[in-house]
């Protein structure tokens, strides 16, 4: 005799795996994904499965007076995790981009936030770039690293984790100096150039969205509006003395630019998830311009369906 209120088809139902969570929750082709772009929970409510986790760490910021270029973010891409409804609560934690170096943090881009996925995914963040004008002119090792400020005497940051590169290296010859990039998902970051007009290094290049999963296209989330790369490198500052011209280096798609001088023109922010934020260039002060921020993690899970 059947029980009443229970089918061959809810039961079916109720084995099924049920998920919920994230800023954007959407199914495309065969696969469920919900993006965090921030703090979150995904949480299980039926069922257990294997799913893929793809996360990056904050972009580190770009740092000021001929400062080097923010480092993106570690890539880790599709990492399989297995959950339950058992276990049922993963908490997400999303890395914040670095703040651009300013007068007030010694002319320091601050390093970028680590993104987690409960106790199983780590991505760190970008390494900042390091500033003329301190004590410290060497970008820092994150994920990827920061680019040197513009001087001989500097490094750029080392890499550390997956889908990591080292920061550039600037370089002068008074009365021009030039900043490194910072490192991105694909590449090292740019090393400075000099003589003739003083040009900062390039940030290294992220990675292809499309190359994770074809899937992951502005057209099918709104998360990635204006998006094609992550984990890009930001841009070092490139300055001569007052007066004189110096050429910012370009940040990696959807990292941030360097400053060029005069007055610090085209220095932006990362603007993809996890891409370093641009340095900055120089003035008569000697201290230089406000650099930029990188910008912060993201979590993709996503599950076959």
């Amino acid at each position: 005799m059947p029980i009443i209120g229970i089918t061959a088809s809810s039961i079916t139902k109720s084995k099924l795996f049920q998920a919920t969570g994230g800023d954007e929750v959407k199914t495309v082709g065969s696969y469920r994904y919900h993006f965090f772009t921030g703090n979150g929970t995904f949480t299980v409510t039926a069922g257990s499965k294997t799913v893929d986790v793809t996360s990056v760490g904050g972009g580190g910021g770009g740092s000021r007076s001929v400062g080097g270029g923010g480092g993106a973010g570690e890539l880790d891409i599709l990492s399989a995790v297995a959950v339950n409804s058992t276990t049922g609560t993963y908490s997400i934690t999303i890395g914040a981009g670095g703040a651009g170096g300013t007068v007030a943090s010694g002319l320091h881009g601050g390093q970028g936030g680590t993104t987690t996925f409960a106790s199983s995914v780590s991505s760190l963040g970008g390494g900042r770039g390091g500033a003329r004008d301190s004590g410290d002119l060497n970008g820092t090792t994150g994920g990827s690293g920061g680019g040197s400020a513009g001087s001989t005497s500097s490094s750029g940051g080392g890499a550390s984790g997956s889908n990591t590169f080292a920061g550039g290296t600037g370089t002068q010859g008074a009365p021009q100096y030039a900043a490194g990039g910072g490192g991105g998902a694909t590449a090292v970051g740019g090393a400075g150039t000099i003589p003739g007009t003083a040009t900062a290094g390039a940030g290294g290049q992220g990675y292809t969205l499309t190359t994770i999963d074809s899937n992951l296209t502005a057209a099918n989330f709104t998360s990635l509006t204006g998006m094609t790369v992550i984990a890009s490198g930001g841009g070092g500052g490139g300055t001569m003395d007052p007066g004189s011209t110096g050429i910012g280096g370009a940040g990696g798609t959807g990292g941030g630019n360097g400053g060029s001088q005069p007055s610090n023109t085209g220095n932006t922010a990362g603007f993809s998830y996890g891409s370093g934020g641009g340095g900055s260039s120089n003035n008569s002060g000697g201290i230089g311009f406000d650099a930029a921020a990188g910008k912060s993690g993201l979590v993709i899970v996503r599950y076959a369906v």
